[in-house]
Protein backbone atom coordinates (compact mmCIF):
# COMPACT_ATOMS: atom_id res chain seq x y z
CA UNK A 1 0.00 0.00 0.00
CA UNK A 2 2.71 2.19 0.79
CA UNK A 3 4.56 1.99 -2.26
CA UNK A 4 1.68 2.65 -4.11
CA UNK A 5 0.09 5.44 -1.97
CA UNK A 6 3.21 6.90 -3.19
CA UNK A 7 3.55 7.03 -6.29
CA UNK A 8 -0.41 7.18 -7.01
CA UNK A 9 -0.68 11.09 -7.45
CA UNK A 10 2.23 11.16 -10.29
CA UNK A 11 -0.13 9.23 -12.79
CA UNK A 12 -0.96 11.22 -16.39
CA UNK A 13 -3.73 10.99 -18.96
CA UNK A 14 -1.11 11.16 -22.22
CA UNK A 15 -2.05 8.69 -24.56
CA UNK A 16 -5.36 7.26 -24.20
CA UNK A 17 -5.91 4.10 -25.52
CA UNK A 18 -9.81 3.64 -26.02
CA UNK A 19 -11.46 0.89 -23.71
CA UNK A 20 -12.62 -1.23 -26.30
CA UNK A 21 -8.59 -2.20 -27.34
CA UNK A 22 -7.56 -2.94 -23.80
CA UNK A 23 -11.01 -4.77 -22.69
CA UNK A 24 -9.98 -7.71 -25.03
CA UNK A 25 -6.32 -8.08 -23.22
CA UNK A 26 -8.52 -8.71 -19.63
CA UNK A 27 -7.74 -11.92 -18.24
CA UNK A 28 -11.21 -13.49 -17.39
CA UNK A 29 -10.14 -17.20 -16.13
CA UNK A 30 -11.61 -18.33 -12.78
CA UNK A 31 -9.09 -18.41 -10.14
CA UNK A 32 -6.48 -21.43 -10.56
CA UNK A 33 -6.66 -24.28 -7.87
CA UNK A 34 -3.51 -23.73 -5.74
CA UNK A 35 -4.58 -24.15 -2.12
CA UNK A 36 -6.29 -21.05 -0.67
CA UNK A 37 -4.08 -19.12 2.04
CA UNK A 38 -4.96 -19.68 5.33
CA UNK A 39 -5.90 -17.01 7.95
CA UNK A 40 -2.03 -15.18 8.85
CA UNK A 41 0.21 -12.57 10.13
CA UNK A 42 2.86 -10.70 7.65
CA UNK A 43 5.19 -8.23 8.15
CA UNK A 44 7.47 -5.76 6.19
CA UNK A 45 10.36 -3.72 6.53
CA UNK A 46 10.05 -0.89 4.36
CA UNK A 47 13.02 0.84 2.94
CA UNK A 48 14.23 4.40 0.43
CA UNK A 49 17.27 3.76 -2.08
CA UNK A 50 18.67 1.14 -0.10
CA UNK A 51 19.99 3.15 2.64
CA UNK A 52 17.38 4.37 5.14
CA UNK A 53 14.92 2.10 6.88
CA UNK A 54 11.59 3.70 5.85
CA UNK A 55 9.06 2.34 8.03
CA UNK A 56 6.95 -1.02 9.16
CA UNK A 57 3.64 -2.61 7.63
CA UNK A 58 1.92 -4.97 9.13
CA UNK A 59 -0.95 -7.52 7.80
CA UNK A 60 -3.61 -9.53 9.04
CA UNK A 61 -5.83 -11.73 6.92
CA UNK A 62 -9.36 -13.52 8.74
CA UNK A 63 -12.01 -15.34 7.84
CA UNK A 64 -15.65 -13.99 8.40
CA UNK A 65 -18.19 -16.31 7.26
CA UNK A 66 -18.41 -16.33 3.48
CA UNK A 67 -15.39 -13.60 3.00
CA UNK A 68 -12.39 -13.07 3.55
CA UNK A 69 -10.82 -9.67 5.62
CA UNK A 70 -7.41 -8.27 5.12
CA UNK A 71 -6.48 -5.73 7.36
CA UNK A 72 -3.31 -3.70 7.01
CA UNK A 73 -1.22 -1.04 8.42
CA UNK A 74 1.64 1.11 7.82
CA UNK A 75 3.95 4.09 8.41
CA UNK A 76 7.22 5.89 8.53
CA UNK A 77 9.15 5.32 11.39
CA UNK A 78 13.03 6.79 12.51
CA UNK A 79 14.80 9.25 10.65
CA UNK A 80 11.78 8.90 7.63
CA UNK A 81 9.21 9.75 10.23
CA UNK A 82 11.32 12.83 10.83
CA UNK A 83 10.89 14.06 7.35
CA UNK A 84 7.79 12.63 6.54
CA UNK A 85 5.07 11.65 9.20
CA UNK A 86 2.84 9.09 7.20
CA UNK A 87 0.49 6.38 7.97
CA UNK A 88 -1.78 4.56 6.51
CA UNK A 89 -4.62 1.52 7.61
CA UNK A 90 -7.34 -0.48 4.92
CA UNK A 91 -9.42 -2.94 5.17
CA UNK A 92 -10.45 -5.10 2.53
CA UNK A 93 -13.61 -7.32 2.57
CA UNK A 94 -13.45 -10.14 -0.59
CA UNK A 95 -15.92 -12.64 -1.14
CA UNK A 96 -13.77 -16.61 -1.10
CA UNK A 97 -15.98 -17.69 -3.81
CA UNK A 98 -14.57 -16.15 -7.16
CA UNK A 99 -11.68 -14.30 -5.35
CA UNK A 100 -14.20 -11.33 -5.58
CA UNK A 101 -13.22 -7.99 -4.16
CA UNK A 102 -16.78 -6.70 -2.17
CA UNK A 103 -15.77 -3.42 0.01
CA UNK A 104 -12.75 -1.96 0.63
CA UNK A 105 -11.52 1.25 3.63
CA UNK A 106 -8.43 3.11 3.14
CA UNK A 107 -6.92 6.23 5.26
CA UNK A 108 -3.54 8.27 4.37
CA UNK A 109 -2.49 10.80 7.12
CA UNK A 110 0.44 12.77 6.67
CA UNK A 111 1.56 16.23 8.23
CA UNK A 112 -0.61 18.33 5.82
CA UNK A 113 -4.17 16.20 5.72
CA UNK A 114 -6.34 12.92 5.96
CA UNK A 115 -7.62 11.42 3.03
CA UNK A 116 -9.97 8.02 3.40
CA UNK A 117 -11.24 5.92 1.21
CA UNK A 118 -14.96 3.75 0.78
CA UNK A 119 -15.19 1.66 -1.87
CA UNK A 120 -18.08 -0.91 -2.33
CA UNK A 121 -17.33 -3.43 -5.65
CA UNK A 122 -20.48 -4.19 -7.04
CA UNK A 123 -21.00 -6.38 -10.17
CA UNK A 124 -21.48 -3.31 -12.70
CA UNK A 125 -19.93 -0.11 -10.89
CA UNK A 126 -17.38 0.79 -8.70
CA UNK A 127 -18.95 3.10 -6.13
CA UNK A 128 -15.85 5.36 -4.42
CA UNK A 129 -16.70 7.95 -1.27
CA UNK A 130 -13.32 10.03 -0.86
CA UNK A 131 -13.00 12.33 2.06
CA UNK A 132 -10.08 14.91 2.20
CA UNK A 133 -9.48 16.85 5.27
CA UNK A 134 -6.38 19.01 5.89
CA UNK A 135 -4.77 19.81 8.96
CA UNK A 136 -6.80 23.08 10.45
CA UNK A 137 -9.72 23.40 7.23
CA UNK A 138 -12.76 21.83 6.39
CA UNK A 139 -14.00 18.21 5.49
CA UNK A 140 -14.30 17.92 1.60
CA UNK A 141 -16.33 15.29 0.37
CA UNK A 142 -17.00 13.21 -3.07
CA UNK A 143 -18.62 10.91 -4.47
CA UNK A 144 -17.75 8.98 -7.68
CA UNK A 145 -18.86 6.06 -9.63
CA UNK A 146 -16.97 3.96 -12.12
CA UNK A 147 -19.06 2.30 -15.22
CA UNK A 148 -16.97 -0.74 -14.59
CA UNK A 149 -17.82 -4.04 -12.74
CA UNK A 150 -15.92 -7.34 -11.72
CA UNK A 151 -12.63 -5.59 -10.31
CA UNK A 152 -10.28 -6.46 -7.84
CA UNK A 153 -8.75 -4.63 -4.76
CA UNK A 154 -5.00 -5.58 -3.60
CA UNK A 155 -6.38 -8.15 -1.47
CA UNK A 156 -7.85 -9.96 -4.17
CA UNK A 157 -5.66 -9.34 -6.81
CA UNK A 158 -2.67 -10.72 -5.17
CA UNK A 159 -4.76 -14.36 -4.19
CA UNK A 160 -5.95 -14.40 -7.76
CA UNK A 161 -2.48 -14.63 -9.08
CA UNK A 162 -1.35 -16.95 -6.81
CA UNK A 163 -3.91 -19.64 -6.93
CA UNK A 164 -2.58 -19.93 -10.92
CA UNK A 165 -0.04 -22.23 -11.53
CA UNK A 166 2.65 -19.47 -12.00
CA UNK A 167 4.42 -21.18 -15.14
CA UNK A 168 7.50 -18.73 -16.67
CA UNK A 169 5.96 -16.35 -19.25
CA UNK A 170 2.32 -16.48 -17.84
CA UNK A 171 0.45 -12.78 -17.75
CA UNK A 172 -2.55 -11.86 -15.93
CA UNK A 173 -4.34 -8.43 -17.04
CA UNK A 174 -6.51 -6.94 -14.52
CA UNK A 175 -8.46 -3.76 -12.93
CA UNK A 176 -7.15 -3.47 -9.67
CA UNK A 177 -8.54 -0.38 -7.31
CA UNK A 178 -6.24 0.70 -4.49
CA UNK A 179 -7.52 3.31 -3.73
CA UNK A 180 -10.25 6.00 -5.09
CA UNK A 181 -9.23 5.06 -9.08
CA UNK A 182 -8.62 2.09 -10.86
CA UNK A 183 -5.94 0.94 -12.80
CA UNK A 184 -4.66 -1.91 -15.21
CA UNK A 185 -2.49 -3.93 -14.17
CA UNK A 186 -0.59 -6.20 -15.80
CA UNK A 187 1.30 -9.27 -13.76
CA UNK A 188 4.21 -11.47 -15.51
CA UNK A 189 5.66 -14.35 -14.81
CA UNK A 190 9.59 -13.62 -14.91
CA UNK A 191 11.30 -16.74 -13.36
CA UNK A 192 12.07 -18.83 -10.21
CA UNK A 193 15.14 -17.96 -8.07
CA UNK A 194 16.50 -18.52 -4.50
CA UNK A 195 16.38 -15.05 -2.79
CA UNK A 196 17.71 -13.94 0.45
CA UNK A 197 15.52 -11.92 2.54
CA UNK A 198 16.37 -10.38 5.81
CA UNK A 199 18.99 -13.07 6.13
CA UNK A 200 16.52 -16.24 5.12
CA UNK A 201 16.96 -17.65 1.70
CA UNK A 202 13.51 -18.68 0.04
CA UNK A 203 12.36 -19.91 -3.19
CA UNK A 204 10.97 -17.25 -5.13
CA UNK A 205 8.79 -16.48 -8.16
CA UNK A 206 9.69 -13.22 -9.84
CA UNK A 207 6.83 -11.11 -10.98
CA UNK A 208 6.59 -8.09 -13.19
CA UNK A 209 4.04 -5.37 -12.50
CA UNK A 210 2.87 -2.75 -14.93
CA UNK A 211 0.49 -0.28 -14.22
CA UNK A 212 -1.55 2.15 -16.73
CA UNK A 213 -3.58 5.00 -15.15
CA UNK A 214 -7.79 4.56 -15.90
CA UNK A 215 -9.95 7.34 -16.44
CA UNK A 216 -12.99 7.11 -14.46
CA UNK A 217 -15.69 8.31 -16.94
CA UNK A 218 -14.35 7.10 -20.58
CA UNK A 219 -11.76 4.24 -19.00
CA UNK A 220 -9.38 5.51 -21.33
CA UNK A 221 -5.85 4.34 -20.40
CA UNK A 222 -2.77 7.07 -19.36
CA UNK A 223 0.58 6.74 -19.51
CA UNK A 224 2.50 5.84 -16.09
CA UNK A 225 5.53 7.74 -16.43
CA UNK A 226 6.58 8.51 -13.12
CA UNK A 227 6.99 4.54 -12.38
CA UNK A 228 10.09 3.50 -14.09
CA UNK A 229 10.06 -0.94 -13.30
CA UNK A 230 8.46 -2.90 -10.24
CA UNK A 231 8.73 -6.41 -9.13
CA UNK A 232 7.76 -8.59 -6.97
CA UNK A 233 9.45 -11.93 -5.04
CA UNK A 234 6.52 -13.91 -4.24
CA UNK A 235 7.60 -17.53 -1.99
CA UNK A 236 7.65 -20.39 -3.90
CA UNK A 237 6.06 -22.44 -1.20
CA UNK A 238 2.72 -22.81 0.29
CA UNK A 239 2.53 -19.58 1.51
CA UNK A 240 2.35 -17.84 -2.00
CA UNK A 241 3.22 -14.73 -0.81
CA UNK A 242 5.52 -11.31 -1.46
CA UNK A 243 8.56 -11.98 0.65
CA UNK A 244 9.75 -9.17 -1.15
CA UNK A 245 8.97 -5.62 -3.77
CA UNK A 246 10.98 -3.18 -5.34
CA UNK A 247 9.82 0.15 -7.51
CA UNK A 248 11.53 2.85 -8.69
CA UNK A 249 9.56 5.53 -8.73
CA UNK A 250 10.14 9.80 -8.85
CA UNK A 251 11.40 10.06 -5.84
CA UNK A 252 13.76 7.10 -5.96
CA UNK A 253 13.93 3.39 -5.01
CA UNK A 254 11.25 2.07 -2.50
CA UNK A 255 11.64 -1.82 -1.54
CA UNK A 256 9.55 -3.65 1.11
CA UNK A 257 11.28 -6.80 2.89
CA UNK A 258 8.78 -10.01 4.63
CA UNK A 259 10.45 -10.25 8.51
CA UNK A 260 7.65 -12.38 9.87
CA UNK A 261 4.82 -14.77 8.57
CA UNK A 262 2.59 -16.70 10.96
CA UNK A 263 -0.74 -18.65 10.75
CA UNK A 264 -3.43 -17.55 12.90
CA UNK A 265 -5.77 -20.25 14.53
CA UNK A 266 -9.06 -20.18 16.15
CA UNK A 267 -10.58 -16.97 17.60
CA UNK A 268 -7.47 -15.02 15.86
CA UNK A 269 -8.06 -16.42 12.59
CA UNK A 270 -11.81 -14.72 12.87
CA UNK A 271 -12.63 -11.27 11.84
CA UNK A 272 -16.13 -9.21 12.75
CA UNK A 273 -17.32 -7.00 10.26
CA UNK A 274 -19.81 -4.14 10.60
CA UNK A 275 -23.15 -4.54 8.73
CA UNK A 276 -22.06 -1.81 6.07
CA UNK A 277 -18.86 -3.77 5.34
CA UNK A 278 -21.39 -7.14 4.14
CA UNK A 279 -23.98 -5.47 2.89
CA UNK A 280 -22.31 -2.38 0.60
CA UNK A 281 -24.65 0.04 3.03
Amino acid sequence: MVLLSGIADTLCAQDAVPRQVWEKSLTHAVPGTFLPLMPCRVQYELSWNNLLSAGLANVLLQEAGEHQVAKAQAGTTGLARALWRYDCAMTSVMKRPGLRAHYMEHSETDSRETVSYQVHFDQHQIRTMTDLKPVGGTLQRKHSVCPLGGVDDLQSAILYVRSHPLRVGDSFTRVVQPFDRPYLTIFTVMGREKRKVQGVLYPTIQLDVKIRRMDLRTLALGSFKKMKTATIWVSDDEWRLPVEMHASIYVGFISATMTKRELLKDQAAQASLPASMLHGR
